[in-house]
């Protein structure tokens, strides 16, 4: 399983070291699932300095014990065709999770991507909650 993990499920495992967040960050160490997100992402987290209290060298930190494989920015060329499909500050989150063959998005955003007309719209990619992805890796175990 290859799952896309978008800058809010970063910074919540940054925020909550016991939330479900953090949890798939553990399992992602375990090789239990591979896990990718994009400097774009990144990116985004690091404008978040101030709101997570956690400066840029801590959050690289962060980033590097994660096991999270980093993939380049994603470029304009490539957003382009999702631009019109979700909200265009989400649109690199689709196209880097189709690009990078991944199976799930990780998401929090409640208002743009856990909607079930944007999971629908994207599948055979699933746009999952930690709690979801959490639960099917879980049931994957057993």
């Amino acid at each position: 399983m290859k799952v896309f993990i978008d800058a809010s499920v970063i910074i919540a495992g940054i925020l909550s070291p016991n939330g479900g967040s953090a949890i798939l960050f553990q399992y992602i160490k375990q090789d239990l699932v591979v896990g990718l997100t994009s400097q774009t992402a990144i990116d985004e987290v690091l404008e978040h300095t101030k709101k997570i209290k956690k400066n840029k060298e801590e959050i690289g930190e962060f980033i590097a014990q994660s096991a999270v494989i980093v993939r380049k920015r994603i470029e304009k060329e490539t957003i382009r065709p999702y631009s019109d499909l979700v909200d265009k500050e989400d649109a690199y989150l689709i196209a880097g999770a189709i690009l990078t063959k991944c199976t799930h998005l990780v998401t929090l955003d409640k208002k743009h991507l856990l909607r079930p007309d944007i999971k629908q719209r994207f599948l055979p990619l699933r746009i999952v909650s930690p709690k979801e992805i959490l639960e099917e890796i879980i049931r994957n175990l057993s």
